[in-house]
């Protein structure tokens, strides 16, 4: 009599059993005495159990599920195994219980739980180097499953067919993760029916597997001879359907394993009718006409892809520690190779030609950009699946399949700057109709991924290797005149600085200045600027690189964003390849300017002596320039620098001169800006009296001019400038009316640093409600923007004010 859940369930033990190590039956045995109360077995009782010749009575199955639960343990630290739960081997031992019952304990098997592996099979070997991917190797495993069907909601055992299709670019390891699948299927006893394999070559220069051929080798593996093969590919699909059926009718599932499919159309016929079998699909496409769970796969974490590389190296029992012994330079080498299983291979094959080569020499290689696809490229093929050992091939093998529209495509998306690019722009990029489509179809090929930014706009990236091969095929001459590289590059750099010169006349708005109507307002214009931020610097520096005037208009309209966003080292990067730009053109004005917004950067990001050298060249520039009021500008930013440095005198000197200078021009604007550093500087030196006149001045000239935002910089200064003083009540009043502006006109970290301020002066004046609620405000703005040290600290200042409302 069959007993296919006991069988069943001797192959999971049996399974469980060996990947936890082969604990010894004491072992074993002795989990029961460290229950309470103590639970008894014998050793032979559990020697029956994992050699499959008997099964777990009721009244030992306390004692099974402990020892379950403690082999699934140790197999987790030892191999990733993917736990069952005590229900479902609940649910498997009661049914294998009732069924030895019903056989009256004949032993339906000769030794070896894992005698089903005898089964019809036609696996290639499990791949030796494959570490990580638990939670996908553990999703795979529950959709092959063939258990009850009605277990996991579906409508019954045998009535339904799974098929799982897994897909990913080329080199990432979708081969690996099948076979790998299948075998811990197999040594599970899960397809009695068989575990078959077939390579259809769907992306192969040689064509692809037909049909014929695969159902062909399925028949022969299934015992059918070649002479009672039928003539026709009909006749031969009809009987490979009809053994499955038969299969089927057995309760003896089957595992078809097809690797490497670029169309559905090469299934016709081949995926099973029915359950209980299982079907798994490789390919480097989205296949979403299938009727198919889809289990998407990518470049692997840093960890598991660290890891990787030392099972390679280790490979073959050698006793290679250059990962152990210098694991960071083995995470920058896994970095280099963008996590790619593939070119990790490629790697460790290198290495293992050269065992004393170091990690930070194959780093250092591979660090060059122009020559890493080079680099990864071994002159042998994977022995495991015949397959080149060489990026380049791999990623050849999806392009040779792309239309024309779609490799123009495909290499303009690698010229154009940045990491990712917005549909918006690839069409201005691409600038041919079907843009979107062409990208949806790259995106499906797996040559490029599709995401969504914060504001919901759809963005398109790359993988570093996949990029750096695109732009190899389009900087042939060839191509790139065809493609209308340069053009294309220039044209979508010229849209970034139309749009960011609109976007910041709502952001940094001068009095007086109209701003622009293809943003709705300030909000709308920020969303794009955050969006696009990495695009922006990226696009102005390449241009800058060659003299572009787009270039220069990014860098120059983009730092009053980066400065509300503290990006300093955009700025820094930004100011620096401007002034050499202007320096190179002898533009004396260009290039004192980008120098004062050059210091300003580096002040901010605390390189004060810098700064002050920055801001001396720049004066020095404009006086050249014969510009005075540039001079007098740079002699405030320098003296703003002398106060972040501690230079408190020579802040106070520098600053009073430009404030005299600005008075006398009757440059308002400039007086106030100078008058708050002025005040700032005052009010650390001790003269609070006059930082407070100086402060109130800036903040009465701003207000005027209609400016809100430095007016609310202006109150923030002088409400520090009266708390110090000991003004509590002014002080709330100053910061109170800055934190408003500061809303009003959306800076939000701005809002949030004065609410600490102002709770603050709220805790001196003893108003402790008010404090509280200050710093939670500020905490919350803080932890919305994801600047969540700083929110830290609100929550500790308002931890603070809450003990004293207390007391």
């Amino acid at each position: 009599m069959e007993q296919p859940h006991a069988e069943r369930f001797w192959a999971e033990l049996g399974h469980v059993y060996e990947e936890a190590g082969r604990p010894t039956l004491a072992r074993l045995v002795a989990l029961g005495s460290e229950q309470r109360p103590p639970l008894t077995v014998s050793g032979s009782t559990v020697h029956d159990w994992i050699r499959g010749t008997s099964v777990p009575g009721r009244a030992h199955t306390p004692f099974f599920f402990v020892l379950a639960a403690y082999l699934q343990g140790r197999a987790g630290e030892r191999s990733g195994y993917a736990n069952r739960s005590e229900a479902w081997w609940g649910h498997l031992l009661s049914r294998a219980q009732r069924e030895r019952a019903a056989a009256k304990g004949g032993r339906p098997r000769a030794n070896d739980p894992t005698a089903s592996n005898s089964a019809p099979s036609s696996l290639p070997a499990a791949p030796v180097e494959f570490t990580g991917r638990v939670a996908e190797l553990s999703d795979l495993l529950s959709w092959l499953e063939p258990v009850d069907d009605t277990a996991k909601g579906r409508s019954a055992a045998g009535d339904s067919v799974v098929v799982v299709s897994a897909d990913g670019m080329g080199g990432v390891g979708k081969t690996a993760l099948a076979l790998q699948a299948a075998h811990q299927a197999r040594a599970r006893g899960w397809f009695t029916g068989g575990t078959l394999f077939a390579d259809l070559h769907g992306y192969s220069g040689s064509g692809a597997l037909n049909a014929e051929a695969v159902v062909d080798r399925f028949l022969r593996v299934l015992g059918v001879r070649a002479k009672d093969l039928p003539p026709t590919l009909e006749e031969k699909r009809d009987q490979w359907q009809g053994i499955l059926d038969a299969l089927a009718e057995q309760g003896r599932p089957l595992l078809a394993v097809f690797d490497n499919v670029r169309r559905a159309e090469q299934l016709v016929g081949l995926l099973p009718a029915r359950g209980p079998h299982r079907a798994l699909v490789t390919s480097r496409h989205r296949l979403s006409v299938l009727p198919a769970r889809r289990l998407g796969l990518f470049p692997l974490p840093p960890a598991e892809a660290v890891a990787l590389l030392e099972q390679a190296l280790r490979a073959g029992g050698t006793d290679d520690r250059r990962v152990s012994d210098d694991p960071g330079q083995a995470l920058a080498v896994a970095e280099f190779c963008g996590r790619l299983p593939l070119a990790l291979k490629i790697v460790a094959a290198l290495l293992r030609d050269e065992p004393h080569r170091p990690l930070a020499a194959m780093a250092d290689d591979l660090a060059a950009t122009r020559t890493r696809l080079d680099v990864l490229d071994y002159d042998d093929t994977d022995p495991q699946d015949g397959r080149p050992l060489a990026v380049r091939a791999a990623f050849s093998l999806s392009y040779q399949h792309l239309t024309s529209s779609q490799r123009r495509t495909f290499h303009l998306l690698a010229a154009a700057p940045g990491p990712d690019i917005s549909t918006a722009s690839a069409t201005v990029l691409v600038d041919r109709p079907g843009t979107r489509r062409s990208l949806a179809d790259l995106a499906r090929a797996h040559l490029i991924v599709s995401d969504e930014s914060e504001s919901g706009a759809e963005r398109w990236s790359m993988h570093d290797l996949v990029r750096l091969y695109a732009d190899e095929q389009g900087r042939e001459p060839e191509t790139a005149r065809s493609d209308g590289r340069e053009e294309a590059v220039d044209r979508v750099v010229r849209h970034y600085a139309g749009r960011a010169v609109a976007a910041i006349t709502h952001v940094h708005r001068q009095p007086g200045q109209a701003v622009s109507d293809a943003f709705p307002d300030r909000r709308a214009a920020l969303r794009w600027l955050d969006a696009e931020r990495t695009v922006l610097i990226a696009a102005a520096l390449e241009r800058l690189g060659r003299g572009s005037a787009a270039g220069l208009e990014l860098a120059v309209h983009l730092p009053p964003f980066l400065d509300e966003r503290r990006d300093y080292e955009g700025i820094i990067k930004l100011m620096t390849a401007s002034a050499h730009l202007y320096r190179a053109a002898g533009n004396h004005q260009g290039e004192a300017s980008v120098l004062n917004n050059l210091g300003l950067a580096l002040r901010e990001a605390g390189r004060y002596e810098e700064a002050i050298t920055t801001h001396e060249a720049a004066a020095e520039a404009f006086r050249t320039a014969g510009d005075l009021h540039g001079a007098f500008t740079a002699l405030a930013s320098l003296g703003m620098a002398f106060r972040e440095a501690h230079r408190y005198g020579e802040a106070v000197e520098a600053l009073t001169e430009a404030v005299a200078a600005f008075r006398a021009a009757g440059n308002d604007h400039s007086e106030a800006t100078a008058l708050i550093s002025l005040g700032g500087a005052l009010t650390l030196t001790g003269d609070r009296e006059k930082a407070v006149i100086d402060l109130t001045r800036a903040a009465t000239i701003f207000h005027a001019l209609g400016d809100q935002h430095a007016e609310a910089i202006a109150r923030q200064v002088l409400g520090t400038a009266q708390f110090f003083s000991g003004d509590h009540d002014a002080a709330i009043a100053s910061l109170g009316a800055a934190v408003a502006l500061f809303h009003d006109t959306g800076d939000w970290h701005s809002e949030a640093s004065t609410l600490n301020n102002l709770g603050k002066a709220f805790q001196g004046a003893r108003r402790y409600d008010e404090a509280v609620s200050a710093f939670a405000t500020a905490a919350g703005i803080l932890r919305d923007t994801g600047d969540h040290a700083r929110a830290t600290v609100s929550l500790t200042n308002l931890a603070i004010a809450h003990n004293e409302r207390l007391r």
